[in-house]
């Protein structure tokens, strides 16, 4: 999910969409998730939407405007996850998964996304802009 965040940030919709979308669909294809292949797809492509209109030029390329952007797509993703469990008749929208399980992983992706971004500008050679 941070990867995507970051293609975000860097790209423009018209390449971030598509890219979530298939890093979504490879997620579902390669883990074992009980929901349908499709929904980590969706997810990720709704995330990458809600981002490239929140991140758009004051978050653009820097790495520390870009954890608050990651912390509330984290929660976003998080919080669609639960529901779409939820859809899927798995009873896990309690109050103790959402504080002790929720919560604690949404910080952490926010922490990680330091790392996350600066990788992923670097693989996709993507310049910082001087201005």
């Amino acid at each position: 999910m941070l990867v995507v965040v970051s293609w975000t940030l860097l790209l423009e919709a018209r390449w971030s969409l598509p890219l979530a979308f298939a890093a979504g669909l490879l997620v579902d294809l390669l883990a074992s998730t009980p929901e349908p292949i499709g929904v980590t797809a969706l997810l990720f492509s709704i995330v990458a939407l809600v981002v490239s209109f929140l991140g758009q030029d004051p978050f653009r390329s820097n790495v520390i405007r870009s954890v608050p952007v990651a912390l509330g797509a984290a929660f976003l993703y998080r919080v669609l996850r639960l529901i779409a469990e939820r859809l899927f008749s798995y009873n896990n929208f309690q109050s103790n998964i959402i504080f002790q399980v929720t919560l604690p992983v949404v910080i952490i992706d926010a922490a990680l996304m330091l790392i996350v971004f600066v990788l992923v500008r670097f693989v996709s050679g993507i310049r910082v802009s001087r201005d």
